[in-house]
């Protein structure tokens, strides 16, 4: 990882591709009551709301669990569901975005932006964790995806 600036902000963001509209992908992504059936990166409860603060369990691989009080700052659905918390000092704005592709599936997006003055020493030793923790919650995204599709019209498009 490049050297950082004090204070500067840092972006980790992981994509993967969802052969599923993405009005599909949104109703799993907001059904945050069936997490505990395939999420194993986080654990919600609240209100999806602009304004709302949620309470999440966020277990990145290799790490303890920390809990987290984020504020809902964006709701747009089957396009971006956004929000901000603060951590051991570091802000941190997280963001999933949903792209529908030129052949009716979806582009999910999961990024997060840090900022402050410990993003430079916290990332460097963890950033690979939490890219790997993305990942698995968007490839376990896609698979539940898939699955709930293939329960509702009887065949897989996997």
């Amino acid at each position: 990882m490049p050297e950082s600036v004090q204070g500067t902000m840092t972006e980790v963001s992981v994509s993967i591709n969802i052969p599923a509209a993405p009005a599909a992908v949104w109703s799993v992504l907001t059904d945050t009551d069936a997490y505990s059936q395939w999420n194993t990166l986080l654990s919600v409860r609240g209100e999806l709301a602009v304004g709302e603060t949620v309470t999440v369990w966020l277990s990145t691989p290799g790490l303890p669990t920390v809990p987290l009080s984020p504020e809902i700052t964006a709701v747009e659905p089957e396009q971006a569901l956004r929000w901000r918390s603060r951590l051991f000092g570091i802000r941190a704005e997280h963001a999933f975005l949903l792209k529908r592709l030129d052949d009716g599936s979806t582009q999910f997006v999961q990024t997060e932006q840090f900022s402050g003055a410990m993003v430079a020493p916290v990332l460097d030793r963890f950033e690979r964790r939490i890219r790997r923790g993305f990942e698995q919650m968007n490839v376990s995204l896609r698979r539940r995806v898939i699955e709930l599709d293939a329960d509702q019209t009887g065949h897989s498009t996997k």
